[in-house]
């Protein structure tokens, strides 16, 4: 059976250099880097993951930590990070926390007692409370910023409803009212609300500069309260109005409850959504929403957590850009 010492003979490399096109590691010249694996297929070389894992005192496990998987979008981006995972000879430990700050400290300190190689959280726990924990593994954290010792990979959130605020106001609505989570219970609670905060900024910035909602300034609702809806709704008195969903799940609800009122998409009220999610294609109107790529995301977070696992720095926050997805809603 073929060695990395081998291989590094026949490609005439250090054996470093040969462990590092293996492991997918920096530092090594794309072209050598796939010389050194055409020779690994060629001599049909298998790593022995277990002696590699003793030696280095990994167990080539990883932690994913979420409140839950029932967006299709959160779903769909814990599925590619599994796959990536598996095709690098790793496996996955998953802990839903379902929205529970204390469920989200027992799920770090169960990996942690494990012995993962690295984490990746969804948090709703905040700077203070992981300064109680003795984490001595790499950490990153998604959507919602943890500190700025944690690394952070996310979305554009603040620019992207600031642009969907513009794309809105181009459609010729006057008056734009988001419907956000139920922000204000989860501050009081103590819960990390950091992209939804974003969201928020973002569209306040948006209506002040599109000269939206002209004399009410911010219409927010939190939460799916209908009865709010339905109270600045008829308050526009006749504007054009639009409700800018924070996810496209609240999008979803908001339409059907307006059709339940009798009301048209998109000829007595607009609607938006965000994330993209798959179902939106299958609803009619098909909704108008925001958009980023979750597999260029995922690959990213993957490659940022093993870059700290083998000891490399990545920059502390990361944010990738959104984009409309158009539809038919406003």
């Amino acid at each position: 059976m073929a060695t990395i010492k081998d291989i590094a003979k026949l490609c005439g490399v250090s054996e470093g250099t040969v462990d590092r096109a293996i492991n997918d590691r920096a530092g090594i010249n794309p072209e050598t880097k796939q010389r050194i694996m055409e020779v690994v297929e060629q001599v049909n070389y298998k790593p022995d993951r277990i002696a590699q894992s003793l030696a280095k005192g990994r167990t080539r496990t990883l932690g994913l930590i979420f409140f839950d998987l029932n967006n299709d979008f959160i779903a769909a981006l814990v599925d590619t990070i599994e796959t990536i995972a598996k095709e690098k000879g790793y496996f996955i430990s998953l802990v839903l926390t379902h929205g529970i700050k204390e469920e989200e400290i027992k799920g770090i300190n169960y990996l942690l007692e494990r012995k993962v190689d690295g984490i990746i959280v969804f948090p709703v726990g905040k700077q203070a409370d992981y300064q109680e924990l003795k984490i001595n593994i790499p950490v990153i954290s998604i959507y919602n910023k943890i500190s700025d010792e944690i690394p952070y990979v996310g979305v554009d959130a603040q620019s992207a409803m600031r642009d969907a605020i513009g794309y809105i106001a181009d459609c010729q609505y006057e008056r734009v009212m988001l419907v956000n989570s139920s922000i204000t219970k989860k501050v009081k609670s103590g819960l990390n609300v950091y992209t939804l905060q974003e969201r928020q900024k973002g569209y306040i910035e948006g209506i002040e500069k599109n000269n939206i909602n002209e004399g009410e300034g911010p219409l927010i609702v939190e939460g799916l309260d209908f009865n709010r809806m339905d109270t600045l709704y008829r308050q526009g008195q006749g504007k054009r109005t639009a409700f800018l969903c924070i996810c496209d799940v609240f999008a979803l609800e908001v339409l059907t409850h307006f059709r339940e009122q009798a009301l048209k998409v998109p000829e007595d009220v607009g609607i938006m959504g965000f994330d993209n999610m798959s179902i939106r294609k299958y609803v009619s109107p098909q909704l108008t929403t925001v958009g980023y790529h979750m597999s260029e995301m995922a690959q990213k977070i993957f490659a940022y957590l093993m870059d700290m696992i083998h000891g490399s720095d990545i920059p502390k926050d990361t944010s990738f850009p959104c984009q409309i997805i158009e539809g038919n809603s406003l």
